[in-house]
């Protein structure tokens, strides 16, 4: 039996419609998902994981990373820049302990918190450096080159010890780790449980870490034989933490760190090309070289070649003329003169370099790099000849909220555990006695564990206006003394007392403490914005 046919206005049978599939016969509407386009048609990438893009090629990369910042100026002042920025000498400790989460009196808080500073300040800067396992400075070189593997590998990685028989004041010890020997066994592959050196858990929260015994070149270098690796948890059953594993992770999924050089890194290694290419072709250049012809021309060298008598008087002119500039050579300065055959004409060279575009180029191709690592072109290259007051003041501002994200982050990730890990020991020593009433440390670890770090300064681009809106933000109530000397370097206790002290000697002395109202100028009018734009190109241009 035979289907019904549906015919049209003609008459005829119709045809059967085609559908035309998404994506297929015709163009995407997204551009982005074009095979078609000819800047598309090329591009197709790979899709992966936040784990798997880095699984067989995080290790390429990190070298990579290292030896151009062992060998470039660049990529080595980019990390200096950072630790400079974000590091400095060191970090300071700022308690703060919540009053009402550990049933504390405003008097005790405060007093507790300037305690267990003290205490942290002792442990930190103790001149026998016992806070390093390896003993090689205080808690800010600990921090220092933590971080230098944080930019450098994209992570740091550290082991807290505890260590009774060794003689310090303090069991806890810091012992940084080189994230090279974290992997798995024997270079197994990655499993559902562990990826890159890292066992999880079910809910993906990393458990404990394979470390091998050394750094794997070791092996080639001291001769030490088969590698071995040893399984360290993440912490203990009661929550202290061992391993301090501090990175970001840019994808959900991602275990392992990525260095912040690595998305500029083939860029930085053709500047680096460029740069010594040019520095070759500047020295090539810079040698004026002049050339003197003999006389004499082809007919004469040909006559040489066929008449016997003409070739030996040919000879001894060449010979009486060598011998001639043998006893007197011509000398230019600071080059010599070359001798030529017949028929050659003199050149003279014409250096042409530096190239004249070498700069300008340079210049935007820093930019790009100062951008990837989260500085300003300014702080990378230290050359502040080509912005005004208003264009540093904003680029600072803009770039201190990104650096300030990042030194929070690691601070939480990295500190934030050792921290923890002294104030639990110090606490269950009775080195740092709690209020009968307050909840023990094993209760509440992340109220007791509460604590903020001061790094460096941000600075003053223009000492005296920003001073005057520091003030301006105090009298106002928008802003307090902790925040203002934070953003210093300072802390806040310190500078009130120092300045208490110094009150109490100058008046022993019947000397007057200096305020802003004696070393207040003049009132003058204020400079309207008209005013202050041509003022700061007016400088620009004296500069």
């Amino acid at each position: 039996m035979s289907l019904p046919v549906i015919l049209d206005h003609n008459g005829r049978p119709m045809q059967r419609a085609t559908v035309r599939q998404r994506g297929f016969g015709g163009e995407t509407a997204y551009q982005a998902a074009s095979y078609s386009h000819p800047d598309m048609s090329d591009w197709i990438p790979r899709s992966v994981s936040g784990q798997s893009a880095l699984s067989q090629e995080r290790d390429v990369v990190v070298d990579r990373v290292q030896d151009i910042a062992r060998n470039d100026g660049w990529a080595s002042a980019a990390m200096s820049r950072h630790m400079d920025v974000i590091i400095g000498s060191g970090w300071d400790i700022a308690v703060d302990l919540p009053e009402k989460s550990l049933n504390l009196t405003a008097d005790e808080a405060d007093e507790l918190s300037d305690e267990i500073e003290e205490k942290w300040t002792e442990y930190a800067t103790d001149p026998a450096f016992w806070c390093d396992a390896k003993r090689q400075g205080p808690m800010a070189s600990v921090l220092g080159r933590a971080y230098r593997h944080r930019f450098g590998d994209g992570e740091a990685l550290a082991e807290i010890c505890w260590d009774e028989e060794r003689g310090s004041p303090y069991a806890t010890l810091v012992k940084l780790i080189d994230p090279a020997r974290l992997s798995n066994p024997f270079h197994e592959a990655d499993t559902l449980n562990r990826r890159d050196g890292i066992d999880i858990d079910r809910y993906g929260a990393a458990d404990a870490y394979w470390i091998r015994t050394q750094h794997p070149d070791d092996d080639y270098v001291w001769g030490s034989g088969s590698p071995e690796w040893v399984r360290v948890a993440r912490e203990t059953e009661w929550g202290r933490p061992i391993m301090v594993h501090a990175f970001e992770a840019d994808r959900d999924g991602q275990f392992r760190g990525v260095p912040p050089l690595a998305p500029i890194l083939r860029k930085l290694k053709q500047m680096t090309q460029y740069d010594e290419a040019e520095l070759k072709a500047a020295m090539v250049n810079a040698v004026l070289a002049a050339f003197i012809t003999s006389p004499g021309d082809h007919g004469e060298i040909a006559e040489s070649l066929t008449d016997e008598d003409a070739a030996k008087r040919w000879d001894q002119r060449t010979l009486d003329r060598v011998n001639t500039y043998k006893e007197m050579p011509p000398k230019i300065p600071a080059g010599m003169a070359h001798f030529l055959y017949p028929g050659d004409s003199v050149t003279l060279t014409q250096p042409g370099h530096p190239n004249s575009g070498f700069e300008v180029f340079f210049r935007a191709a820093l930019r790009n790099v100062a951008s990837t690592v989260g500085l300003t072109y300014e702080q990378l290259t230290m050359d502040w000849s080509q912005v005004n007051y208003s264009s540093a003041r904003a680029a600072i501002l803009e770039v201190w909220r990104g650096l300030t994200a990042r030194k929070d982050m690691f601070a939480a990730q990295f500190m934030n555990q050792i921290y923890r890990a002294w104030l639990e020991e110090a606490i269950d020593r009775r080195i740092i006695r709690l209020p009968s009433r307050a909840p023990s440390f094993e209760a509440a670890p992340a109220a007791w564990s509460r604590v903020d770090w001061i790094g460096p300064a941000r600075g003053w681009v223009d000492p005296e206006k920003e001073a005057k809106a520091a003030g301006l933000r105090l009298s106002l109530g928008i802003s307090h003394l902790e925040k203002e000397c934070a953003e210093q370097g300072m802390d806040w206790k310190q500078v009130a007392r120092k300045r208490a002290r110094e009150q109490r000697f100058l008046s022993a002395l019947g000397l007057s403490f200096p305020t802003a109202d004696a070393s207040k100028p003049e009132a003058q009018k204020p400079e309207t914005s008209d005013e202050r734009d041509a003022r700061e190109r007016q400088e620009a241009r004296a500069a």
